[in-house]
């Protein structure tokens, strides 16, 4: 089970690396708000545990480090949330109108004389992630203007 976890958070660390984080996906995919909050509680969040942590004790005194170091792991756990979230959503098979879009990028990049991987015939968001970070590099930057 912990091995299946840690599998999770992973992939879902990879996925965020892999998810193109434009402003034109911002308002159809919570991907990208899931990934900048993670990416905001990495960097804010370990700061404020250790400013947690010192202001408890310094105020409540010794007898309260358990429950300090208990508030501690809990803030420190939370960008988990995020990666979880994404590993969990990088396995789930696309919905067909994302499936359809899918299949039209890919097209799309092979007119083009992109080389994309063909996949199974039930794609997934992490292979959506790769078709649209090659979409956003290698297309024009109208391409996108076609489906909103």
């Amino acid at each position: 089970m912990s091995n299946n976890l840690i599998k999770v958070f992973i992939s879902g660390y990879s996925y965020s690396k892999v998810w193109p984080l434009k402003p034109q996906l911002f308002s159809v995919f919570p991907e990208c708000r899931i990934i900048k909050a993670t990416q905001f509680a990495v960097l804010v969040l370990p700061i404020l545990a250790i400013l947690s942590f010192f202001i408890q004790v310094s105020y409540l005194g010794e007898q309260f480090i358990p429950q300090s170091l208990a508030l501690c792991c809990l803030i420190l756990s939370m960008p988990l949330q995020g990666y979880y979230w994404l590993g969990k959503r990088s396995q789930q098979v696309l919905p067909v109108s994302l499936a359809n879009w899918y299949y039209q990028i890919e097209s799309r990049l092979l007119e083009q004389g992109v080389e994309v991987q063909t996949l199974t015939h039930k794609p997934k968001y992490l292979d959506m992630a790769h078709a649209l970070k090659l979409a956003f590099s290698e297309l024009d930057k109208n391409w996108i203007k076609d489906w909103f």
